[in-house]
C-alpha cells in the first residue's frame, strides 16, 4: 500500500513548527566548532487526478496546486551534533472538494555530550502524516499529523577497557491530529552492560522497563495503557563488509487498566551486507511486541513529506506499507529483505516484506500484509533522469472478512535546466482490488513541477 504522508490544519502546523523551532535553537545554547550546513529547495507543481478523492463509484477529478520547501540541516560541535530535515507544503485544490491544506513534517535529532562524555542529552522529534481510518484509501479527506517528541538522558561509565555500562532515561509524548485514543505518555529506563571483546564485536546485556499512559480510552476497548518489562542479549558484529546485529529475549506486558498481563519472546536480526562497492543487501527479522508510536519512529522513509521528484542520481525507495495510528500494543512478527544498487549512470533498489500484527486486545483489528516494493532512476544524460517505483501489496484482517489488493507504479522525468534549478514530469497509477464494498478504486494523476534547490 502507497502511504501518504501528512495532513495537519493550522493548529496541527503550529505544534509541528514549534518543535522545529525548539531543535533549530538548540545548538545556539551550546558552543559549536563551526556552522551548520544547511541544504534546502523550493518547488511548485500542478497535479491533476481523475479520482482524487479514489472512490470505487462517481469518481471526481480535481486538480492541485501546491508549493513547498524542504531541507536538511547538520551541526556537529565540540560535544553537540544536530540533524533534521523536512519539509512543510501548501495544497490548493482548485475545485473546492477539499480544503485547502498545509502539511508538515520533521526528523530532528539533537545529542550533547557532557561530563566527559560520561552523559548526553538527547531530544528527537517525528513529525509525520498517516492515515485516520487505515481500511479507507489515502485521499485527502483521510489524512492526519502525527507527532512523537523524545527527551531524555544518556549516563555512560567504563570500569574496565572492555566494559561499559549505560543507563538510559526516556520521555516520549505521543499525539495525532484525528484520533485522540493515540495521544498519550511513555515513560522509559534502560540498563545495559556491554562487553567489548575486539574491536569489531559487542555483547550487551539489558533490562528495560517502560510504562505507557494514554490521555483516553475508548470504552469499547479493554484500556490500553500498559506496562513493558523487556530482558535481553544484544550481539553487535561489525566488518568491512557486513553489519550484524542479534538480539534475543523476553518480554512481558501488562494492560493496566483490566490486568491483563501477556508474554513473549523477543528476538530481533538486522543485517546489511557489503559486496560490491555498488551494490547493497539489507535483511530484518522481527519477532516482539510493538505499538503504532515505535513503528513510526523506526520506519521514517520520506521525512520531507513532499511527493517531489527522487533527487537525480538516486532511486527511490517505495514504502507500500500504513501504520494504524492507535494506542494499542500488538505482537509483531515481520521480514523484510532490500537490494540496493547504486551505478554510474543507473540505480535500483527493490524490498519484499510480509508482516502479521496480532493485538492483545482482542477487540482490535489484527492484520497481515505481504508485498514488494521496487525503484530504480536512470541518467539517461547527465541533465536528464528517468525514475520510477512500483509497490503492490496483500492485506487481510483476522475479525473479518476483508482482503485488499493494492497495486501503485509511478514513473517520471526530471531535467536539471541550470545548477539549481530543475523540472520534471510525472505519471501515477494506483489501484486497490477488495472484497469490501465500494472499497476498490483506480485513479491516474499527472503532475508537472518546478523546483529551485540550493
Amino acid at each position: 500500500m502507497a502511504s501518504g504522508r501528512l495532513q495537519p490544519v493550522a493548529g496541527p502546523s503550529r505544534r509541528s513548527a514549534l518543535c522545529i523551532a525548539l531543535l533549530a535553537t538548540l545548538p545556539a545554547a551550546v558552543p559549536v566548532a563551526r556552522a551548520a550546513q544547511i541544504n534546502y529547495s523550493i518547488g511548485g507543481r500542478v497535479e491533476h487526478s481523475d479520482n482524487i478523492a479514489l472512490t470505487q463509484t462517481n469518481p471526481m477529478e480535481e486538480s492541485t496546486l501546491a508549493t513547498d520547501v524542504a531541507f536538511d540541516v547538520t551541526q556537529t560541535g565540540r560535544n553537540t551534533t544536530f540533524v533534521a530535515n523536512g519539509g512543510v507544503e501548501y495544497l490548493y485544490y482548485t475545485g473546492g472538494l477539499f480544503d485547502d491544506d498545509v502539511r508538515a513534517s520533521l526528523v530532528g535529532q539533537f545529542n550533547w555530550n557532557t561530563w566527559q562524555d560520561r552523559m548526553k542529552v538527547i531530544i528527537e522529534d517525528y513529525a509525520n502524516y498517516e492515515p485516520i481510518d487505515v481500511l479507507s484509501p489515502d485521499a485527502p479527506g483521510n489524512q492526519q499529523q502525527v507527532n512523537v517528541f523524545v527527551a531524555g538522558t544518556q549516563f555512560n561509565l567504563r570500569p574496565g577497557d572492555a566494559t561499559r555500562v549505560r543507563l538510559d532515561l526516556r520521555y516520549n509524548n505521543y499525539w495525532a491530529e484525528e484520533n485522540d485514543d493515540f495521544n498519550g505518555d511513555r515513560y522509559n529506563a534502560a540498563f545495559t552492560l556491554w562487553q567489548e571483546p575486539s574491536s569489531t564485536t559487542r555483547i550487551g546485556f539489558t533490562v528495560e522497563g517502560s510504562e505507557v499512559q494514554y490521555d483516553q480510552v475508548s470504552l469499547d476497548t479493554l484500556g490500553a495503557d500498559y506496562r513493558r518489562l523487556d530482558s535481553y542479549v544484544t550481539w553487535n558484529r561489525n566488518l568491512a563488509n557486513i553489519d550484524l546485529e542479534v538480539r534475543a529475549g523476553y518480554s512481558w506486558v501488562e494492560l493496566t487498566d483490566y490486568n491483563t498481563k501477556d508474554d513473549a519472546p523477543l528476538f530481533r536480526t538486522v543485517l546489511t551486507w557489503r559486496p560490491t562497492s555498488r551494490s547493497t543487501l539489507d535483511m530484518g527479522v522481527y519477532y516482539q511486541f510493538s505499538d503504532a508510536a515505535q513503528e513510526l519512529m523506526t520506519d521514517v522513509t520520506d521525512p520531507t513529506g513532499v511527493p517531489a521528484n527522487p533527487a537525480p542520481g538516486g532511486a527511490p525507495s517505495p514504502d507500500p506499507s500504513d501504520v494504524t495510528i492507535g494506542p494499542d500494543l500488538y505482537r509483531q512478527r515481520r521480514i523484510d529483505i532490500g537490494y540496493r544498487y547504486n551505478g554510474e549512470r543507473f540505480d535500483a533498489t527493490i524490498r519484499p516484506y510480509y508482516e502479521d500484527n496480532d493485538y492483545i486486545d482482542p477487540t482490535a483489528q489484527s492484520e497481515g500484509n505481504y508485498g514488494i516494493g521496487v525503484g530504480m532512476s536512470w541518467s539517461i544524460t547527465p541533465s536528464l533522469f528517468l525514475t520510477g517505483s512500483m509497490s503492490a501489496g496483500v492485506r487481510s484482517f483476522d475479525s473479518f472478512d476483508r482482503d485488499d489488493d493494492d497495486f501503485s507504479v509511478y514513473i517520471g522525468l526530471t531535467k536539471i535546466l541550470t545548477r539549481h534549478w530543475s523540472m520534471g514530469f510525472d505519471l501515477r497509477h494506483q489501484e486497490r482490488d477488495s472484497n469490501a464494498n465500494e472499497a476498490s478504486y483506480d485513479e491516474n494523476a499527472a503532475i508537472f513541477s518546478v523546483r529551485y534547490t540550493r
